[in-house]
């Protein structure tokens, strides 16, 4: 027997403008972009114009842990 309530949801891609990011952490647009300067926050997953710019999933990832998130993300960095 197939119980409806036994299905998972379907998972939903959000994507986070900045004002939803700066509610979120309680930060400042220039601390964030500082933080993504210098590679300890998610790189916009959209960019659509300087008015327009969204964020994916990693997001979620960094607020449950930024500094499991920094340290996997520094791993993979290629320095020039």
């Amino acid at each position: 027997m197939n119980n409806l309530l036994d299905t998972k949801p379907a998972q939903v891609n959000a994507l986070y403008s900045l004002p939803n990011i700066l509610e979120r952490g309680k930060f400042s647009k220039s601390h964030i972009y500082n933080l993504i300067a210098r590679g300890q926050f998610p790189k916009p997953a959209l960019v659509l114009g300087p008015r327009f710019t969204r964020w994916d999933i990693e997001v979620d990832n960094w607020f449950k842990n930024p500094a499991v998130w920094i340290a996997a993300h520094a791993e993979t960095e290629v320095t020039t």
